[in-house]
């Protein structure tokens, strides 16, 4: 293996949740009487629901709190069927525990986030998980990275950052360690990393098998 401990953003990278995330989003922007589709919110959703409230809902007058309390009403309306891993992700964290190596999970999302690895059987691929409720600063502040490296006594050369967006990989830089970008839709191309995956069959590839 190339490393020996992933640290693994979970919306975006492990689980294809964007969908859910925009959809949910463009219907509460609705609430506060923006119409929008799902499709144009999606470049601004990637960045943060910070940059979504920021373009759309502050200028109306409404705090960030208000806009995320009409987001998590719209996001609970939809099933577990409508946030899945993405192919192959799940088949990577099991190679990285059979190669010796270690997952961490490190995530903006809080208690939800343990549904779903409950769901899909994969909790016990962890070794470590940080989430918002921990209270760390977000990324691309790496305290959070720095207390799981310093926790568990790991080496900065066999760790890797995995993310889906420039934060993750800015808070992975921040704490010294390598960084992965997981892009399958090419919304980085310009982002400076040496390595960069469309796939996660692809990723395990290379940095796993």
């Amino acid at each position: 293996m190339k490393y020996q401990h992933f640290f693994w953003d979970f919306d975006g990278t492990l689980y294809d949740t964007y969908g859910r995330i925009t959809r949910a989003t463009a219907a509460a922007l609705g609430d506060f009487g923006v119409s929008v589709t799902p499709e144009e919110v999606y470049p601004v959703a990637k960045r943060s629901l910070f940059t979504v409230c920021a373009k759309w809902v502050e200028p109306l007058g409404y705090t960030y709190a208000q806009f995320m309390d009409c987001y998590h009403r719209h996001s609970e309306v939809e099933g577990a069927e409508s946030i899945r891993p993405f192919p192959g992700a799940l088949d990577t964290l099991r190679a990285v525990v059979a190669h010796g190596g270690r997952n961490y999970l490190y995530t903006h999302r809080s208690e939800s986030v343990f549904h779903w690895l409950a769901y899909d059987g994969i909790t016990d691929l962890f070794a470590d998980k940080v989430t918002t409720l921990d209270g760390f600063p977000s990324k691309p502040a790496p305290d959070a990275l720095n207390y799981l490296v310093n926790k568990h006594g790991l080496t900065l050369s066999e760790c890797v950052m995995v993310g889906d967006r420039d934060i993750d990989l800015d808070a992975g830089k921040n704490a010294g360690m390598a960084c992965a970008l997981f892009d399958p839709d090419d919304f980085y191309p310009d982002y400076d990393t040496p390595w960069r995956f469309h796939t996660m069959d692809g990723l395990r590839k290379s940095l796993v098998e």
